[in-house]
């Protein structure tokens, strides 16, 4: 039997296509296109070009000719920039162009806390805080209550961020009435560290390309044996995951 196909649409600074990998089930196989980026700088103005610049639809176009069962648009900010219909627009274009069911990171973020019952998270992002802020926006525009919005600063050089740092920044954005955490960023690296901290925590880790190819392999039908995956996100309800859209 051949693999279940996912698209990835991913900017161009992105660097973290083998993380995306290690997150997929057996029997998934990952196809990357990479998406213009004019400037490695991750800012209100630069996030929103990647949706205005007229780049997405060819992405998601390029794709077409192998029939992905989903696609994925792996870009944490861009996709929250404007909401959520702005992340809605988002998905029915890479749709009306490749004829594929399409899901965000931050849709996928979105769907993971529900799936899991999260009423209120704590938010962790590594951009500056006029960005980190809209995520926590966006999750409260869902119905998913936030605590607190926590930004490490970072314009450039988010991919270099060790696991180390991931769950000291996430041990430090947890509050006692978040019922899980989300790490955002589709550059900061979090296989490692999600283990780690839902050990810690006590709680579920919600991070961006672990909810990305969750949600895509949701969308995609794609079925996974029992304990597979990283983190308590694999263990969702799915049935949840695809109503919320």
């Amino acid at each position: 039997m051949s693999d279940t196909r996912i698209g990835i649409i991913y900017p161009g600074d992105g660097a973290l296509d083998r993380e995306f990998w290690d997150f997929a089930p057996p029997g998934v196989s990952l196809h990357f296109t990479r998406q213009p980026l004019r400037s490695a700088h991750v800012g209100l103005d630069s996030m929103s070009g990647l949706v205005d610049d007229g780049t997405l639809e060819p992405c998601a176009d390029s794709l077409k000719i192998i029939a992905p069962a989903a696609i994925g648009f792996a870009c944490t900010s861009a996709s929250f920039i404007r909401g959520l219909a702005g992340e809605a627009a988002i998905r029915r274009q890479i749709t009306a162009v490749s004829g594929s069911p399409a899901t965000t990171t931050s849709g996928g973020i979105l769907a993971g806390c529900r799936a899991l019952g999260l009423k209120r998270v704590a938010v962790a992002a590594p951009y500056v805080e006029e960005v980190s802020v809209r995520l926590g926006s966006f999750l409260e525009e869902g119905g998913i209550g936030v605590s607190q919005v926590r930004h490490m600063g970072l314009e450039e050089g988010i991919a270099d961020v060790s696991a180390e740092e991931v769950v000291r920044v996430g041990m430090e954005t947890d509050t006692p009435d978040a019922e899980g955490l989300v790490i955002s960023c589709t550059n900061l690296a979090t296989l490692e560290a999600i283990p780690i901290l839902e050990e810690r925590l006590g709680k579920p880790v919600v991070s961006a390309n672990q909810a990305t190819v969750w949600h895509s392999c949701v969308l995609a039908g794609v079925p996974w044996a029992e304990g597979f995956g990283v983190g308590r996100l694999w263990r969702a309800n799915r049935p949840a995951a695809v109503a919320a859209e």
